[in-house]
């Protein structure tokens, strides 16, 4: 079964754990638009589902807002692979005989099931069935992977839709587990309960060989500029550079999860350039998180995101995390990287600037927010320290000396202008 039964609605539900499930609402297709019935747990909790309750939490249908998601309220839409994830899907059905383009958003959240990311989960899943899923091999996965990417089908293509989950972006990349003793797994909902839930990431085409270094590169000089983020390492290939692998941050435990929200989907934006800008991602933070530490890591980000030049910062590359009392805060930073941008720019802007932010932007943009010139300039120097330590992390991580050149020669051109 891949699509609905006519009439069926889809049912929602917050998986935090196996024994604490709320249920979230139903979900039908109707006039090209989803309609949402909230639960009477949800109602009565208040539980801020959305994020930013954009949908009023009230007895009776909630239609979508926009066309903006294929008629999907953004915070579902969230939960829907994209990019890579739809790929290796759309593979899949095609193998079934089903076209994916025939289903509506409401049947491609079926499709989803207990397999996406974050906490929500949909009932009754559609997803086809993967062959076994053990003794998993990364190299043959990797491989498989490039095949797909150029239009090849091969043995281990529905093993790869199933670990790709609620995947997105260009880049190929499973969800798995890792066990205690080296052992990998892949599950389209729960992991075995010694296994910690991991994503591995492979290159896309028109990625630099040595896109994992080169990620784990970046993912540690983050952290040495004071940026959040989740556990994460490189594992070696039997051919050429190593993966980038990081632990799940919306999966914290065997068996828990959290409820995960892009701020894409939080303020119903497009991931295209200049749809939004770091003083609307900031407002977001803190009208979602209440938290002025959280509105402070999120502008550390940005700092960052500008000095490393990581252009490729769209409104699906940043996210927020809620428990299970509905308590959200500022999710790590992910998918950083050196990034040239679509054409050349950020996609968030600083104070109308995406080409080359300067000092006083950032300035002006702290100011609007609460941040000192002092506190700024704070920031400004302990990334800028970091980033200034690039060539250290690139041979740390194995990254080639010309893609290490490339990214220095990057960076001195933003601090001429910066």
């Amino acid at each position: 079964m891949v699509k609905l039964a006519p009439g069926v609605p889809l049912d929602l539900a917050l998986a935090f754990a196996p024994d604490a499930r709320v249920p979230v609402g139903q979900l039908a297709w109707a006039n090209n638009t989803a309609q949402l019935e909230w639960s009477r747990e949800v109602i009565a909790r208040q539980l801020r589902v959305d994020g930013a309750i954009r949908y009023p939490q009230e007895r009776g249908l909630v239609a979508a807002r926009s066309r903006e998601f294929d008629g999907l309220h953004g915070f579902l839409s969230d939960s829907l692979p994209e990019g890579w994830g739809r790929l290796v899907m759309s593979r899949r059905l095609a193998k079934l005989g089903v076209d994916i383009a025939t289903l509506t958003p409401v049947e491609h959240l079926a499709l989803v099931g207990e397999g996406g990311r974050g906490a929500l989960v949909f009932a009754p899943a559609t997803t086809p069935e993967a062959d076994a899923t053990s003794g998993i091999d990364l190299d043959a996965l990797a491989e498989e992977a490039g095949k797909i990417l150029s239009g090849e089908d091969g043995e281990l293509a529905d093993i790869l839709a199933k670990a790709a989950g609620g995947s997105g972006g260009a880049r190929p990349k499973v969800h798995v587990g890792f066990g205690p003793k080296g052992e990998i797994s892949i599950g389209g909902g729960e992991l075995p309960p010694d296994h910690a839930s991991w994503i591995v990431k492979f290159k896309a085409p028109n990625d630099p060989t040595d896109i994992g270094p080169l990620e784990e590169a970046y993912a540690c000089m983050a952290e040495a500029a004071g940026l959040k983020l989740a556990e994460h390492r490189l594992i070696p290939a039997k051919k050429g550079p190593a993966y980038f692998a990081t632990r799940r941050f919306d999966r914290p435990s065997p068996g828990a999860r959290l409820h995960m929200l892009s701020l894409a989907g939080a303020v119903e934006a497009p991931t295209t350039p200049a749809a939004l800008d770091y003083d609307q991602f900031l407002r977001a933070t803190h009208a979602i998180t209440r938290n002025a530490q959280d509105v402070a890591h999120a502008f550390r980000r940005m700092i960052f995101n500008v000095l490393a030049h990581n252009r490729d910062d769209h409104a699906r590359q940043h996210a927020y995390l809620m428990d299970n009392n509905g308590e959200w805060e500022l999710s790590p930073a992910y998918d950083l990287t050196y990034s040239p941008g679509p054409g050349g720019q950020h996609y968030l802007d600083i104070e109308g600037e995406g080409d080359k932010p300067t000092h006083k932007d950032i300035e002006t943009l702290g100011a609007k927010h609460g941040l000192s010139k002092k506190e700024v300039g704070a920031m400004v120097e302990e990334v800028g320290v970091a980033v200034a330590d690039w060539r250290k992390y690139a041979k740390e991580a194995g990254v080639t000396a010309a893609t290490t050149k490339d990214v220095a020669d990057a960076h001195a051109r933003v601090r001429t202008t910066f």
